[in-house]
């Protein structure tokens, strides 16, 4: 009897080990898969939607080309704004940024003073100013752009919306020529909608 009892209490302790490193195997693959799936998971994180249309507004200038007009600095870029919405903000933080061998100004002005800017950006809350902006764009050299369901239609030369998920941009190229710029045809190959 000593010796079945002895064998049941070995095996028991085996069978306990066993089970312990059993679990402790699942433990370390959980952790591992875990720390590899981590870096993937951050990978697909997306940048918040006002920072994700400043930077594509911002890389849009790069395919721009501006006449020169005594209103507008010829060593810098100015893009302009007329609130402190989302994208406004995050427009501010590119403040700097080298475009085309220029620095990037980024300033808040008000409708009445937007002669100096060689981009204006107006935010959904400054459709009230657009038919008054629209109308004094003619030959200016400043482009307009917005991020609003609609304002392609209103003039505005480069629109961003969201569709699908993603951030897709509509080009009234009839606006951009009649303020004297010129876009390149990369920009419009990967425009949504372009009006001609």
């Amino acid at each position: 009897m000593g010796a079945s009892s002895d064998c049941v209490g070995r095996c028991s302790c085996e069978v306990h080990l066993i089970l312990m490193s059993v679990r402790s195997f699942w433990r370390m693959f959980f952790a591992l898969v875990l720390l590899l799936l981590a870096p993937l998971a951050l990978a697909q994180r997306q940048a918040p939607e006002p920072e994700l249309k400043a930077a594509i507004l911002v890389n849009m200038l790069l395919f721009v080309d501006w006449p020169t007009h005594e209103a507008q600095a010829s060593d810098r870029l100015t893009l302009c704004y007329l609130d402190d919405g989302p994208v406004s903000i995050a427009l501010g933080q590119l403040d700097g940024k080298s475009i085309k061998g220029k620095s990037l100004h980024v300033v808040r002005v008000d409708a009445a003073t937007i002669g100096g800017c060689h981009v204006l950006y107006v935010s959904p809350f400054g459709a009230a100013n657009l038919p008054r902006i629209v109308s004094n764009l003619h030959a200016s050299g400043i482009l307009l752009v917005g991020d609003t369901p609609g304002y392609q239609q209103r003039g505005v030369m480069i629109n961003l919306e969201i569709d699908g998920g993603r951030v897709v941009f509509d080009i009234d190229l009839r606006s951009v020529r009649q303020a004297d710029l010129a876009l390149s045809s990369k920009v419009l190959r990967l425009a949504r909608h372009v009006l001609e």
